[in-house]
């Protein structure tokens, strides 16, 4: 009987001490997780106060090579506006308009209309002659090609597309021949709007002699070698301030942080 009492208080005994065992690690289970949740909770309250979606996350980036390259971008424009360019009067019967790189000009002639439209973007070579000097610096012209479309009073157009000749090509021949600064790339006739379905006669392989009278159309209406050449100088100047500009943006873009 005695012995019985005894297994029984010693079971007992075991069993308070299991319990014990197992509240105080319930205990400890919880003090970690409320430990853990009022870190989150600081630090959500912290990225609050920083307005950021993600605690603790942002970071500025800009890095040494954006600084350099901003330094650099500085001396370019610097640089490229001591190169200025004289302003033409070649055009002071036309009415310019510019939107970005494109360009289109219009006058009257007679009871015509004539526009020249042209865009400047990847149009720019160097001048052949600067190689042939070491210390000169190198300069850029810029020879785009170019639309003209002629327009009637019954609304029926013209539209031509030319491009310039290089260098070589203009200057090959007679130098007793009068060359052309430019040639007829392709044309169309068209009432109203442009489309798809509209026809194009190539420059190529149009016949010689329709060309030539091609040629003696825009002759007469002076657009001729004369205009090709101050084209190509009002080309370059606005060429030069887009190129200005750009190099602003760059710039803009690569300090901002």
């Amino acid at each position: 009987m005695t012995s019985l009492f005894v297994k029984s208080l010693l079971n007992s005994t075991r069993r308070s001490r299991i319990a014990i065992c197992t509240v105080s690690s319930f205990q400890r289970l919880l003090s970690s997780a409320n430990f853990y949740r009022s870190d989150v909770t600081c630090a959500f309250a912290w990225s609050k106060k920083l307005n950021t979606s993600a605690p603790l996350q942002k970071r500025w980036l800009y890095t040494e090579t954006d600084q350099d390259m901003s330094q650099h971008i500085e001396k370019e424009i610097m640089n490229e506006k001591k190169m200025s360019s004289s302003d033409s009067t070649f055009f002071k019967n036309w009415k310019l308009h510019q939107d970005g790189c494109e360009v289109s000009m219009t006058r009257s002639e007679g009871n015509e209309t004539i526009t020249v439209e042209f865009n400047v973007n990847n149009a720019t070579d160097l001048v052949e002659e600067d190689y042939k000097s070491e210390e000169a610096m190198p300069q850029m012209i810029c020879r785009p090609p170019f639309i003209v479309e002629i327009r009637k009073p019954s609304g029926k157009k013209i539209r031509i597309s030319c491009q310039f000749l290089s260098e070589y090509e203009a200057d090959d021949g007679d130098e007793s021949e009068v060359r052309d600064k430019f040639e007829i790339v392709n044309f169309s006739v068209y009432q109203k709007e442009l489309s798809p379905a509209t026809y194009v006669c190539s420059g190529e392989t149009m016949d010689g002699e329709m060309y030539e009278k091609l040629m003696d159309m825009l002759d007469e209406r002076k657009i001729d070698n004369e205009f090709a050449n101050e084209l190509i100088n009002l080309s370059t100047g606005y060429e030069h301030k887009e190129y200005i500009k750009f190099l602003s943006e760059l710039k803009s873009f690569v300090d901002e942080k």
